[in-house]
């Protein structure tokens, strides 16, 4: 009996079934090794913080170990590109924030990854408000006897920031903006050295969070919290909204990534998850303590988020003139 050269319909049928079954097989199967999970900063900062409290929760959830790997430097380019360059395969996700998703793009037109197109967004994860914190020495136990002083002595009073085009910098431009006020901006390649020349008083103020450890230590003041109302974790300190500066949300946020391509069905299973993690209670006191709030929601509402703050920050950017070398 000779054997057909061609297959049966029946063999061409159960071949076209094992093709359609493959993928919905593989999607089952992940995770089957450890995902690494990048943050763009060092060790040691509240991004860092917050991967490393997700990892734990979600390697329990997914049975595979959630490694987070600190590739810092470059305003967080090199994280970055480490993120958009991987396998969109769910095995690598990334940390952004404001600079690395929302104004690196506009400062740096060579810049080597584009927000925009580069990403799969996944969760909008943290958000916290920024404090108007200055050194003892200046002449203001208020933010509007503050605006008073610089109005009457323009560039006397300086701020620090962790690096022009950083989220402070841009921050202190918009209430420079608001105020008509002008500082000397003194920007610094980490926290640790801008905090210790304030407590020092080789510079005056800085709009940030972290600092606020200073504050209750009794080395530095707040003046304000950048939002219309109190923040309920330090209600003594008095809003902007309190002090004539109603509408000037200043904020820092974090968010979770992947590279562009990552499937829908991936992307709803680690934002599914991730909500999971940010619900339970240790985690969510875990980022508390860190001065952030919790969000989470859709990667739709994450990248309403980002549309917001692409914009204003754009307008910011445009009227200051603001560049990076």
């Amino acid at each position: 009996m000779t054997r057909s050269a061609f297959p049966s319909r029946r063999a061409v049928l159960a071949a076209l079934g094992a093709v359609a079954v493959a993928p919905a097989r593989a999607q089952a199967a992940w995770p089957s090794r450890p995902v690494r999970l990048i943050v763009p900063l060092a060790p040691g900062g509240t991004a860092d913080g917050t991967a490393r409290l997700l990892a734990d929760k979600l390697s329990g959830l997914w049975g595979q170990q959630v490694i987070v790997e600190n590739r810092a430097g470059a305003a967080g380019i090199i994280g970055m590109e480490a993120i958009a360059r991987a396998e969109p395969d769910g095995y690598t996700l990334g940390m952004g924030n404001i600079n690395t998703v929302a104004t690196n793009h506009l400062l740096r037109p060579k810049l080597s990854y584009d927000p925009l197109k580069d990403f799969t967004d996944i969760a909008w994860l943290t958000t916290s408000p920024l404090f108007l914190i200055v050194h003892p020495a200046v002449p203001a136990a208020t933010a509007a006897e503050f605006v008073a002083y610089a109005k009457a002595n323009p560039n006397k009073l300086s701020f620090a920031s962790i690096g022009s085009g950083s989220s402070m910098h841009l921050a202190m431009e918009m209430l420079q903006q608001r105020t008509g006020i002008r500082l000397l901006h003194v920007p610094y390649k980490g926290m640790g050295a801008a905090v210790q020349d304030l407590i020092a008083g080789n510079v005056s103020s800085t709009l940030d969070i972290t600092t606020m450890a200073m504050v209750h230590a009794g080395k530095l003041r707040a003046l304000a919290v950048a939002s219309d109302k109190r923040y309920p974790r330090e209600p003594d300190v008095p809003s902007f909204g309190e002090q004539g500066l109603s509408g000037l949300e200043l904020t820092t946020w974090l968010s979770l990534h992947a590279p562009a391509g990552l499937s829908p069905e991936l992307t709803a299973r680690i934002n599914t998850d991730v909500n999971r993690v940010l619900a339970m209670p240790e985690v969510r006191a875990g980022i508390e303590k860190m001065n952030l709030d919790p969000i989470g929601g859709s990667p739709a509402d994450l990248q309403a988020m980002l549309g917001r703050e692409r914009s204003r920050y754009a307008e910011l950017i445009r009227q200051a003139g603001i560049t990076v070398d």
